[in-house]
């Protein structure tokens, strides 16, 4: 889901004013003060949405907090509280419960010494995929597929939500255009076992037919081929997020479902004898609200999951693991991540190592974390203009192979959507961006691994379990 616009009106200082709402002063309401007031005091920024008549406050310490008038609702440092009283607006400036006020400065104490400050460091892109032929929101999500005889011809399989999974090399040329229908999040696994061969599959959720759609890959091209026999059909209200899990315990895989009110499933794929794929629900269990990004890490045979607006959590990946979290990875407060959380992928690393990628789609970056053990937070980096390919913003799919991939990406690649794909100052329907691996590992402050020869089809059972 794209971050709402809040461009109309943003303010460092000084009295929050709503376009057409200009007024003569009016009287402070009783047992509330003016929002600007603390702002102006904590030097916080306010961003105002005119179509929400909510505001967004941004904390000096990265906290983000949204107050919509005439709800008691509200969010702040990635949770939903209650309010005493309704928020008001009263001659052009927005009036909080001074309870609500006396919480927000209590988190803009927060986080207060220089070595809280979350790092945060700029990387380029090197490349660009052609534009997606719809417009408006509707490039969606990556997936990189390995080329076992050469690596350098690679290919992206991404999703147009206007209808289709497109297929790109590594210079962004669009090799396929497979309309069938509205697809949303896409993933890759390797050594499926059908007809007695082993192949690689693709797997995306089709909103238009609200199903899972399972494809081959072809080991020399790369294009795609759906081999689903009967449809896999999901009783959510509407298939959303996607990953595919290969289990290397049982060499079983699976395909990982999310729907827009946090519904999870899991579907055992299996070979149905006559050269097609088959879906078997085998387990079920909701979230609290809408959740999309999601990658499964094979090897430790775990699961994590962006709740959108809330946190990154991560569960056990087996179909009789449980339906509580192992852990909470991080929250969606404003600092490391600004909801929507997004896009999820994973960096595999020598000896079980590597990183967990998250998109922080509210403020435009990506938050790195350790892979192994509890997830430890590393940094921040966002994609800036490169002299010939420009940036990222507010970006909803992601991911990255740690592998070399040629002379243009010799030790890996990070793909990333574009939210607004500019060329020459000129908006075009929206891309995916590449960065060659090392620029995000040798940009952060302490230098992150270059294992540029983990291959994805030789991965080890590294589960306790």
């Amino acid at each position: 889901m794209k971050a709402t616009r809040l461009a109309l009106l943003t303010i460092l200082t000084g009295t929050l004013i709503a376009p057409g709402m200009i007024h003569a002063a009016e009287a402070q309401p009783s047992g509330y003060a003016p929002l600007r007031t603390l702002a102006d005091t904590m030097g916080a920024t306010i961003t105002w949405d005119s179509d929400d008549k909510s505001a967004l406050v941004k904390l000096k310490n990265g906290i983000v907090g949204t107050f919509t008038v005439g709800e008691k609702q509200y969010r702040l440092a990635g949770q939903t509280g209650e309010a005493e009283h309704e928020i008001k607006m009263v001659g052009g400036n927005i009036y909080l419960p001074t309870k609500l006020l006396a919480t927000l400065k209590a988190e803009s104490s927060k986080f207060a010494d220089p070595k809280d400050a979350v790092p945060t460091y700029k990387v380029t892109p090197s490349a660009e995929t052609e534009a997606v032929e719809d417009g408006d929101d509707a490039a969606d999500d990556p997936a990189i597929w390995l080329n076992p005889a050469n690596p350098e011809n690679s290919r992206i399989v991404a999703t147009n939500k206007g209808g289709g999974i497109l297929v790109y090399d590594l210079e962004g040329k669009q090799l396929q255009n497979f309309k069938i229908g509205k697809m949303n999040n896409v993933d890759i696994r390797y050594g499926f076992t059908l007809g007695g061969k082993k192949i690689d599959i693709a797997g995306a959720t089709n909103r238009t037919n609200n199903t899972v759609d399972i494809f081959a890959i072809d080991g020399g091209s790369g294009t795609l081929t759906n081999v689903v026999d009967k449809p896999i059909k999901s009783s959510m209200n509407e298939v959303y997020g996607f990953s595919l899990y290969h289990s290397i315990k049982t060499d079983k895989f699976y395909a990982l479902v999310l729907g827009k009110e946090g519904e999870f499933e899991q579907y055992e794929l299996t070979d149905n004898g006559s050269g097609k794929i088959n879906g078997k629900l085998v387990r079920q269990f909701k979230l609290a609200t809408q959740s999309e990004g999601m990658v499964a890490d094979d090897e430790y045979g775990t699961v994590y999951i962006a709740e959108e607006d809330h946190a990154i959590w991560k569960y056990d990946a087996e179909p009789d693991g449980s339906s509580e979290p192992l852990r909470r990875v991080d929250i969606a407060d404003g600092r490391r991540l600004q909801d929507d959380i997004e896009g999820l992928t994973l960096y595999y690393g020598k000896d079980g190592k590597g990183y967990l990628i998250a998109s922080s789609q509210g403020n435009s970056s990506y938050a790195i974390y350790e892979r192994q053990s509890d997830n430890a937070y590393i940094s921040n980096f966002t994609i800036s203009a490169s002299p010939t390919v420009d940036g990222t913003s507010v970006t909803d799919g992601i991911d990255v192979l740690g592998y070399g991939l040629g002379k243009n990406f010799p030790h890996g690649i990070f793909v990333a959507q574009d939210d607004e794909n500019l060329q020459n100052g000129k908006k075009l329907n929206q891309n995916f961006k590449m960065v060659p691996w090392e620029r995000i590992a040798k940009g952060a402050r302490i230098p992150l691994t270059i294992d540029d020869g983990i291959n994805p089809r030789e991965l080890v059972n590294r589960s306790t379990r």
